[in-house]
């Protein structure tokens, strides 16, 4: 089975059961398939910040030959506070200092990272989108019975040319996440559909509460897909005792892994960080809420990371012209006219972004056009069964919106904090494909394949970019660099340890540098900000040059040496 035979997908076959052996050789082959596309990134340069603060915390790990996620601060006896440490978003618990936001998922890659480095850490990102292509495998099967040929297109689809394709070869925990919660929606599907009981309820509470010990916006899947199903069951069987039942017994597992994962926080840093960030979380969903609609227009259907009315209307335009293909081409020879003209559309819109450069995707659609199909064609009666699904994909987005993390929307693919309703729309989309004409299901399938290469393309770029600047960093002949960019030391986390750096970003905090640097004995230190920034004037201490080194893409760094006066 591959991609192509996504396009070719037309009416269910006959029913024959799936060999466990079948099974496990996909699940190998795209696993093999992760590794190798693995191996054309640089392991010192990832997609997004946090990966960076996680590799620090396995070097740590691996130095101490312990699990204390402790990644130390050099400058701590002039900075007690942290106020420059190295490591933007650092936290200082009792005598730690750490760079985590969860647990679970750092400790399953410490022995693979110890034994093979980066490579084996990502394995458990790997296995993740292994999980969730099997998920959407299974939860095809449900919408379409019998179709075989369907389900397996789901499972390479999502596998292959997804964004949870991106998120397999960077250590985030974003692929575990979707998976656990595309088989709590599996799960729960089958007990609305009366096919299982209290006891697959509360197996789905385990999935979800495992996927909120990584992910915050897990919760709020958990809760949509949980009342969702409880709905479903009042309506069917009339009556309040079963439906209560189940949602008691997903509150229940849910609250199991929870408390294992709070009872592990306290015993490695004394502390509750997931708990502390789900409450930050909940704290700012009343604030900025300009940000928060921008934020939430740009995941949901963008096609650059830019937060411009351009972004918006680009973003708007596409998922108006993708619903009119899907629509139009379900409707046989009588809309294949229009049609045409708006997957021309769409195409150019893609042109444009492609000769724009490389650069992230931000917009869930945009990076997963086949959720559009299941967007237009879900709801039809002729489809059964996709309701369930459509309204947990759907009924999450605004809760999540309001409670996400602002500032971050753009640097990411597909939106990062709703993958799991792309997974399930996408999921729609594929059972909806047989719908389409024969050559709008090879476009659809073709343009999400070939959106998925240039998320490659640009990771391998970006990864390589920022492990040759971290590595021409490292060599400068100053005892101690300070950066005014604030996440560059995350974008380069396999050189925190290496030299000793301090993290400044406002003006005072590049004076408060300057002494730290001077009370630890340092006779010069080199300032790093963007190129366009003039470097300050700084008490005691002379600019005696600058150089200019590429950074990602075409953005620059400036580096001042300062020497004392």
């Amino acid at each position: 089975m591959t991609l192509v035979d996504v396009a070719e997908a037309s009416a269910p076959a006959v029913v024959r059961p799936t060999r466990p052996a079948r099974v496990l050789a996909a699940c190998a082959a795209l696993f093999l398939g992760y590794l190798a596309l693995s191996l054309l990134n640089d392991p010192r340069g990832y997609l997004g910040t946090d990966t960076g603060g996680k590799v620090a915390t396995l070097q740590a790990m691996e130095r101490s030959g312990t699990l204390d996620p402790d990644i130390g601060y050099w400058a701590e006896r002039w900075d007690p506070e942290g106020r420059l440490h190295p490591l933007y978003y650092t936290f200082h618990l009792g005598d730690r200092w750490v760079n985590v936001t969860t647990l679970p998922a750092l400790y399953a890659a410490y022995p693979l990272f110890k034994v093979f480095g980066y490579h084996g850490a990502l394995v458990v990102p790997m296995l993740g989108s292994v999980l969730a292509a099997l998920a959407a495998r299974a939860l095809t099967r449900r919408l379409r019975p019998g179709d075989e040929r369907t389900a397996w297109s789901a499972f390479w689809l999502v596998g292959l040319a997804s964004p949870l394709t991106i998120y397999a070869l960077d250590f985030w925990e974003h692929s575990l996440g979707v998976a656990l919660l595309g088989w709590a929606v599996v799960l729960l599907y089958d007990v609305a559909d009366g096919k299982a009981g209290w006891q697959a309820a509360g197996a789905a509470g385990l999935l979800v509460g495992a996927a909120a010990t990584m992910r915050t916006e897990a919760l709020v899947y958990g809760a949509v897909a949980t009342a969702a199903t409880c709905g479903v069951l009042m309506v069917r069987r009339r009556d309040v005792v079963g439906p209560l039942l189940a949602g008691v017994a997903v509150v229940v597992g849910l609250a199991l892994p929870l408390l294992g994962n709070h009872a592990l926080e306290r015993a490695a840093m004394g502390s509750n960080l997931r708990a502390g960030r789900s409450a930050g979380a909940v704290l700012g969903a009343g604030q900025a809420e300009g940000s928060r609609v921008e934020e939430a227009a740009l995941t949901a259907t963008s096609l650059t990371p830019a937060l411009t009315p351009e972004s918006y209307l680009m973003g708007g335009v596409l998922l108006a012209l993708l619903l009119l293909f899907a629509l139009r081409a379900s409707q046989g020879t009588a809309g294949e006219s229009s049609a045409r003209v708006a997957g021309a559309g769409v195409a150019a819109l893609y042109l444009l972004r492609a000769a724009d450069g490389l650069g992230f995707v931000p917009g869930l659609v945009a990076a997963a056009p086949v959720a559009a199909v299941g967007l237009a064609l879900g709801w039809r009666r002729s489809v059964t069964g996709t309701r369930l699904v459509l309204g947990t994909a759907l009924g999450a987005l605004p809760p999540v919106w309001a409670f996400q993390y602002t500032g971050g929307a753009g640097p990411q693919w597909g939106g990062r904090y709703i993958l799991t309703s792309g997974l399930l729309l996408t999921v729609v989309g594929v059972s909806c494909l047989p719908l389409l004409a024969k050559w709008a299901r090879t476009a659809i399938v073709g343009l999400a394949a070939v959106v998925t290469c240039f998320g490659l393309v640009w990771l391998s770029a970006r990864s390589h970019d920022v492990g040759r600047t971290a590595e021409a960093l490292s060599r400068r002949p100053e005892p101690v660099l300070v950066s005014r960019v604030g996440h560059l030391l995350r974008e380069a986390g396999w050189y925190a340890d290496q030299r000793q750096w301090l993290t400044a970003p406002g003006p005072a905090d590049v004076e408060e540098a300057a002494r730290v640097a001077a009370d630890s004995g340092a006779t010069s230190f080199a300032l790093v900000e963007r190129a366009d920034t003039t470097p300050p004037q700084l008490p005691g201490w002379t600019a005696v040059g600058t150089d200019r080194l590429r950074f990602i893409s075409d953005v620059y760094l400036g580096i001042t040496t300062y020497t004392r006066t």
